[in-house]
């Protein structure tokens, strides 16, 4: 399955098209604008969004119809689903085990194979995902998030469950990391420990959560994001409450935060 998708936006909206720009930027999912009177090739695209009923009543490829309001955080993810149905699945069973922490270890284990194990920022996970469901669509598909430390599995399930919780073939589940019978991993290649953990964890069965859960961030975690900040920043910055509050909900990172602290204090300074 190709990883650049083609999908034609067909409309006399622009504020439609222009939120669907700004959804899709530094994607892999391409959208081409068409006004509403010209005729689309419908053989090159993958998905044709429209706000309205298209005459030709096409079959191929999917249509979507959307308006404005509608385009919401979990948009790319559903059209993203849409599309890999597609194509006959590749594997019947995708599993992405999540090794919660300072840096997230991610896998994805298709049919039992281990096809891709990395550790990445919080600020990249929902769309490293996305790109997980692109290479290995499959019919089934479970998110397994580690519960340790529970302030930061518990953020990373809620912001996961709201991208992907209404997609019918995706499951989101919490595994114990405390569990027992811990399956031992013997990778053929080497992997990080962060990368190791995902790797244990997508093999566990976790509960099922069909709701967003309660969570928290605790003083200790911002104290622990604004001492990381000191050090990134050689004692230079310490992040208020409200950046280490976005950095551990996975809003900005932790760069693009202490940039924005800087640019505070250089406006106060020059008040």
């Amino acid at each position: 399955m190709p990883t650049n998708f083609r999908i034609a936006v067909q409309t006399d909206d622009l504020r439609l098209y222009h939120k669907l720009l700004r959804i899709f930027e530094g994607s892999h999912l391409k959208p081409r604008f068409f006004t509403p009177n010209q005729t689309i090739p419908s053989q090159y695209f993958d998905l044709i969004i429209t706000t309205e009923e298209l005459i030709d009543n096409l079959q191929e490829p999917p249509i979507l119809q959307l308006k404005s309001a509608q385009v919401q955080p979990n948009l790319k993810a559903r059209i993203i689903s849409i599309i890999a149905r597609k194509s006959d699945p590749k594997f019947k069973l995708l599993i992405v085990g999540i090794d919660p922490g300072e840096h997230i270890g991610l896998a994805a284990i298709c049919d039992g194979m281990v096809l891709a194990a990395e550790t990445i920022k919080l600020t990249k996970l929902t769309k490293k995902i996305e790109e997980y469901l692109i290479l290995f669509p499959s019919e089934i598909v479970v998110i397994r998030i580690g519960d340790q430390p529970t302030s930061v599995s518990r953020v990373l399930f809620n912001k996961l469950f709201t991208v992907f919780g209404n997609i019918d073939k995706i499951k989101l589940e919490i595994v114990e990391e405390a569990y027992s019978s811990i399956r031992k991993v013997t990778p053929a290649v080497p992997f990080s420990s962060d990368e190791t953990a995902a790797i244990t964890i997508a093999y566990r069965t976790g509960k099922i959560k069909n709701h967003l859960v309660r969570s928290n961030i605790p003083i200790g975690r911002i104290k622990e994001i604004q001492k990381w900040s000191r050090n990134l920043s050689n004692n230079r910055i310490t992040l208020d409450t409200e950046l280490a509050q976005s950095v551990a909900l996975g809003e900005i990172s932790l760069e693009e935060a202490i940039i924005r602290k800087e640019k505070q204090l250089e406006a106060k300074k020059n008040e």
